[in-house]
């Protein structure tokens, strides 16, 4: 609950320290006031975007610092927990803004942004006002208030797994499809591609073995030719080896006769002996094995036919290979594409037959439910003014869809004879106001919101009615701590604490003054809205308050 609201510079209220208490408070005064300003600066704290006209003229910032009592709520802990603030029994929001427009917001003394201050917000207060109205038309919202009151959670959240389930599938089935269909148009490209490449047989490193085979073969034929041509000049007739020998053979018959040719003779002697057997080595030397030409011829159109794929696929050996793998598999899984599908539709077809279980679950005890939700809220329907009034939840089926196989919408028939009505149009703001206030009383004990806040929810009522609503709106406060703006003193002296809002001029500036009243004073607050100030009118504001 709200135990106390500082505010200082926040438009008309230059200061402010307001106390709340459990229950039903009235915060009541003059049109004008600034009652509104004050809902303002709640709803500024929780997380509301700001703007630099909250400020107060001529003032730097203004400051708003609120104080709540969250000890038995579980879910504000958990948040606090999750965004690793100092968890406490107390929630101190502090949040300031400059007239620049700059903003900042603290809770239990650290900073925090404005989105996880709006999800704290949204756990502690639920305003209730024309925007909620508005909330009230939409259609869509039916079903989840329907829900809250059916206690649906559990089985929604089963059913939500299992349609996350369905729609993946189907997206895998789509998904399938668009492949197969794309693998179908291009399937003779595929097969002739791939059927290219296998005939190829490319294996890894060919091209360079191929390359080192034609070197190879290049130099064997060199050696081979330059061979015979050393073996030719050495043993031909007159070759090396015979001019050699009658070399020798002169040189010895001219040392026999002229003795200074002796030591010539020797070094010839000694040149010729290691000259002769290098020659007989060469004569001995067989030529290598000879590649035949049609080894060759094919080791040239191999390396062409690998040449002329990599340019036609422009890519290198390596790819050529990963290519040909890639459209096996292409052509692999669009053969196994129909096999796919079929069992895809299969487990589709069981998904789809656990969402129709559980929708027809899901609507029973909507159905169910909405029967008692009926009959509550037209009995407090009776009680709030609208004694002729029936509201009904009309379930039709639809098709499947996240929240199951029903279309939610709330009718009311105001009066006998008219017939139901949709919300949208055909209801008054007047009418709307008390089954907004009707619903959130059916559904006080199991809201956890501990904070209310209904603004001018008795907006064009008077008589009966607003002590009827006075009533409603101090039932609600036995299950939540409920703020209410009236100008009805019905209203106001049903509530359990009362808080007056008062205007006033001091040279030349307007200041709002916010003030807890105690019982004297709720007597003279009550005699205002009443019409006087008089004995009687004083003793009649005591005697309401007094019941």
């Amino acid at each position: 609950m709200l135990k106390s609201l500082s505010i200082q510079g926040f438009t008309l209220i230059a200061n402010a320290q307001v106390h709340f208490k459990e229950g039903f408070t009235a915060i009541t005064g003059e049109t004008g006031a600034g009652k509104s300003v004050l809902l303002k600066s709640l709803r500024f704290i929780c997380g509301d975007k700001a703007h630099s006209s909250f400020v107060r003229n001529g003032e730097e910032k203004t400051t708003v610092e609120a104080i709540f009592d969250v000890s038995n709520i579980e879910t504000i802990q958990n948040i606090l927990k999750e965004l690793e603030l100092e968890e406490d029994n107390e929630l101190i929001i502090r949040r300031e803004l400059f007239s620049t427009g700059k903003s900042r917001a603290r809770v239990n003394g650290s900073i925090i942004n404005q989105s996880d201050l709006q999800r704290l917000g949204d756990e502690l207060i639920q305003m209730h006002g024309q925007s909620e109205q508005i909330l009230l038309r939409d259609i869509r919202t039916h079903g989840k208030w329907l829900d809250d009151f059916a206690e649906t959670k559990e089985e929604l959240t089963l059913y939500r797994s299992h349609w996350e389930n369905y729609t993946k599938i189907l997206s895998q089935i789509e998904h399938t499809k668009e492949k197969a269909a794309q693998l179908a148009a291009q399937k003779d490209f595929l097969k002739f591609q791939y059927e290219e490449l296998k005939k190829a047989d490319l294996k890894p490193g060919e091209e360079e073995l191929l390359e080192e085979k034609i070197r190879s073969a290049s130099k064997v034929e060199v050696e081979n030719q330059c061979l015979e041509e050393i073996q030719t000049i050495l043993s031909k007739e007159g070759g090396l080896l015979d001019n050699l020998q009658l070399l020798q053979s002169k040189m010895r018959f001219l040392a026999t006769k002229i003795e200074s040719y002796q030591e010539n003779l020797e070094e010839i002697a000694q040149a010729s002996d290691p000259l002769e057997a290098i020659c007989k080595d060469l004569l001995r030397l067989s030529p290598s094995n000879k590649l035949n030409e049609a080894e060759i011829d094919r080791a040239n159109g191999r390396i062409a036919q690998i040449q002329k794929l990599k340019r036609k696929y422009r890519t290198d050996l390596e790819g050529l290979i990963s290519l040909t793998q890639q459209r096996e598999e292409e052509l692999s899984s669009l053969e196994n594409l129909d096999s796919d599908l079929e069992e895809l539709e299969k487990s589709l077809k069981k998904e789809l037959d656990i969402l129709e279980k559980l929708s027809k679950e899901l609507s029973e005890k909507r159905k169910t439910a909405a029967r008692e939700f009926d009959q509550s809220i037209t009995q407090i329907l009776h009680t709030l003014g609208m004694e002729n009034s029936e509201f009904k939840t009309q379930i039709e089926t639809i098709k499947l869809s996240p929240t199951g196989g029903d279309a939610v919408e709330f009718l009311l028939s105001p009066n006998r004879g008219e017939g139901f009505k949709g919300l949208q149009k055909a209801v008054s703001g007047g009418e709307l106001s008390r089954l907004l206030l009707a619903i959130k009383t059916v559904m006080a004990e199991l809201d956890k919101v501990p904070l209310l806040i209904f603004d001018e929810v008795d907006s064009g009522i008077s008589g009966e009615t607003g002590n009827a609503i006075g009533s409603a709106l101090s039932n609600l406060g036995k299950h939540h701590q409920v703020l209410t703006i009236t100008h009805l003193h019905q209203v106001a002296s049903k509530a359990k604490n009362q808080i007056s809002v008062k205007k006033e001029e001091i040279e030349g500036r307007t200041f709002t003054h916010v003030e807890e009243l105690n019982n004297d004073n709720r007597i003279v607050e009550i005699a205002r809205m009443l019409g006087g100030n008089s004995t009687a009118i004083l003793e009649h504001a005591k005697q309401l308050l007094n019941l």
